[in-house]
């Protein structure tokens, strides 16, 4: 666990089926977002995709605060974006294994992580890769200064993992740590996410109903909202936050990294005798009646199915079959490739995309 202190005053304030049991494990986690006019865009048969961004209309792109789509959605779910440099986002690339340690242990089993030692700050994952000293110390300090300002805290510890996606296959709605740690330290734990490639990262967020709508008596299932994190951006989010990845749009496989954050307080940092931030834990289950599934309730977004081939990648044995936003067919590797993806041009990648999140304790090792 890594403890920096931010001397600068912070600036102002599927669900597609039922996972395998015994997979409620070491977890990397997402995000919630969406109101009732966000959850409810669909895509058009004959206008699936955006020509101008690229991105379908039911994808939410977080490239900037001050698209109201974008500040209704931090809003809604209490979280933050800010920016990543360059130099530190290249530097973390370079380090990143060609392939990663293990699999994320729900039933899906697409999506890889790697967690970096939890005494290692970003300085020290990326020790030992050539870079620019000072551009990339400068990238470090407005890196950690941007946490703890967007947390209204000076004394933060995190730890990071590296992941990536084999294969489209949206994951089930879950949080990253159990339920007694998320009642009893919850509002001091964080989560993050930023892509280390062009490809960006995806996300789908859920949005709990508040408890005046639960007592209306209200069965409709709760859509999920996806997000578009570009490169350059970093999504905060609260711990709570019920979200899934499983996507994949590009050759690295959405190469990312994701961050737990802990406020740094005595009380918040172990319990048991145990760092909270060894142990995020996906947890899929219902919290007040574990016989049920979260997807059960909250299920995927509108028009996100029509998206597999023709937009998200998806494996066809030994390579990824997709079609272009012209209707064309093109055929990638399966292969996932993170120097390739380097050079790649947002506007012009290929069909293939990505979302950032579950690890496993209890994981098949590669």
């Amino acid at each position: 666990m890594v403890l920096f202190n931010n001397k600068h005053s912070p600036a102002v304030k599927s669900n597609r089926g039922i996972r395998l049991e015994s997979n409620e494990s070491f977890s990397s986690s997402a995000i919630n977002v969406g109101d009732a006019n966000l959850t409810k865009k669909h895509i058009n048969d004959n206008d699936t995709i955006n020509k101008f961004h690229n991105t379908p209309d039911i994808i939410i792109e977080l490239n900037s605060t001050s698209c109201p789509n974008v500040q209704s959605l931090l809003s809604a779910y209490k979280g933050h974006l800010v920016d990543v440099g360059s130099c530190l986002l290249e530097s973390l690339r370079n380090t990143a294994p060609q392939q990663l340690a293990a699999r994320v242990g729900d039933y899906n089993e697409n999506l890889f992580y790697e967690m970096q030692d939890n005494d290692k700050d970003i300085s020290g994952i990326i020790d030992g890769v050539e870079h620019d000293d000072q551009q990339l110390q400068e990238d470090i300090d407005a890196f950690e200064s941007s946490i703890c300002s967007s947390l209204q805290h000076t004394n933060l510890t995190y730890r990071g993992s590296f992941m990536r996606t084999e294969s489209t296959i949206y994951q089930p709605a879950h949080v990253d740590y159990d339920y007694p740690i998320l009642e009893q330290y919850g509002t001091k734990l964080f989560l993050a996410f930023f892509p280390l490639t062009k490809e960006g990262a995806y996300l789908q967020l859920w949005q709990e109903p508040s408890k005046e709508e639960n007592d209306g008596g209200g069965d409709e299932p709760i859509e999920g909202t996806v997000v578009f994190i570009p490169y350059g951006k970093m999504l905060i989010m609260p711990s709570d936050t019920i979200h899934g990845g499983g996507f994949k749009r590009g050759s690295s496989g959405n190469l990312r990294f994701h961050l737990y954050i802990a406020l740094e307080e005595d009380v918040v940092r172990k319990e048991n005798n145990i760092t909270l931030l060894d142990h995020p834990m996906n947890k899929y289950t219902e919290k007040h009646d574990r016989r049920h599934e979260l997807c059960e309730r909250f299920v995927d977004a509108e028009g996100l199915e029509s998206l597999l081939g023709a937009y998200f990648d998806v494996h066809s044995e030994d390579s990824v079959a997709t079609n272009d936003f012209n209707g064309a067919s093109s055929t990638k590797s399966s292969k996932l490739d993170f120097h390739n993806a380097i050079e790649t041009d947002f506007a012009g990648r290929s069909a293939s995309h990505v979302n950032l999140f579950g690890l496993s304790e209890e994981v098949e090792v590669m």
